[in-house]
């Protein structure tokens, strides 16, 4: 993978693995963002809908509800871009993809693909010693969904430093 700006433009090029994964990624989001946080996992519903800053807050229950619908709406809002950027990878027959998000919707992109590392990382009980394992050895000692997890969250995370480092270039 690899990254840069051009214009007001990101440019990802990716391989054909890379491609494959982003697409999964993208359509597990767009599925994910189409439920409310009561119709998905208790997982994903924990990372993405935390009600502990109302709790502690003393927020009412109808003032909870309320902040938990803004934030499906808000996340909601994300879908047609996901929708767009998952059909342009998918009609796309080469080894190589260039793949492009303009600045403007760099937010969402970035934000999008964070969701999905927090919803990984939270369905396989990934936690902060997990996520400072970079060793292969150790690595090689996890659960092999757990890896798959790990190495998805890790790439992901590449992206993500990668969209931030080229967003603050100049073109």
């Amino acid at each position: 993978m690899r990254l840069r700006r051009d214009n007001d433009t990101l440019l990802l090029t990716l391989n054909a693995l890379e491609t494959h994964l982003l697409v999964q990624v993208l359509d597990q989001l767009a599925l994910s963002y189409r439920l409310k946080p009561g119709e998905l996992d208790a997982a994903t519903a924990s990372a993405w809908y935390s009600t502990r800053g109302c709790a502690s807050a003393n927020s009412s229950r109808e003032d909870t509800e309320e902040w938990l619908e803004n934030l499906h709406t808000f996340k909601s809002e994300r879908l047609k871009k996901i929708e767009e950027w998952s059909a342009c990878l998918k009609e796309t027959k080469h080894s190589r993809v260039q793949f492009k998000v303009s600045l403007n919707d760099a937010p969402i992109f970035i934000s999008s693909i964070n969701d999905y590392r927090l919803m990984t990382a939270a369905r396989h009980n990934i936690g902060e010693a997990e996520m400072a394992i970079h060793s292969p050895f150790e690595l090689a000692r996890m659960p092999g969904k757990r890896q798959e997890a790990l190495l998805e969250i890790h790439f992901l995370a590449w992206v993500i430093e990668e969209a931030l480092r080229a967003m603050q270039e100049s073109s």
